[in-house]
């Protein structure tokens, strides 16, 4: 099973690989209008900064919950983008493919997303039960589920 920090790793490579087309395409599809240019820009900023973030736990690691927030508002601001590229198709020329690459990196960041929130989640069970030995003391019974506690000293 991967570690958080390396499950991260990989998650932050397949968003920049699958991000990569975007942005390339975002510097040029909208050359039509000023409009189109202001609208994309609007939209795709905010899920550029969030990129650069992801991109920077590279060096600096996120806890599990940290990371889960990330990528949470990144596929938010990627569902912003899609709908306004969507809705502007037509009028700003976007071509059906870069639509179909954003609903691609989409899908994959929404994937990376879950991965990661689910882990989280099951980090902060696993210390919100390590705290609740630690209060009921050694000599509790263990918790259902948690293990059995072998005697010390000589068997």
């Amino acid at each position: 099973m991967l570690r958080v920090s390396q499950f991260l790793s990989h998650a932050i490579i397949a968003l920049l690989a699958a991000s990569a087309g975007l942005v390339v395409l975002g510097t040029s599809a909208h050359a039509q209008s000023s409009t189109c240019q202001t609208g994309f820009q609007g939209v795709m900023g905010p899920r550029q900064a969030l990129l650069e973030r992801i991109n920077g736990f590279r060096t600096k690691r996120p806890t599990a919950s940290q990371a889960c927030s990330t990528l949470t508002q990144l596929v938010s601001a990627e569902a912003r983008m899609i709908k306004w590229m969507t809705e502007n198709k037509d009028w700003c020329s976007i071509p059906d493919e870069t639509i179909a690459q954003a609903k691609q990196a989409s899908g994959q960041a929404s994937r990376a997303r879950g991965q990661t929130c689910t882990a989280a989640s099951r980090q902060a069970q696993g210390q919100a039960a390590a705290a609740r030995q630690r209060a009921q003391g050694a000599d509790a019974p263990p918790a259902v589920g948690s293990g059995v506690r072998l005697p010390q000293g000589a068997l």
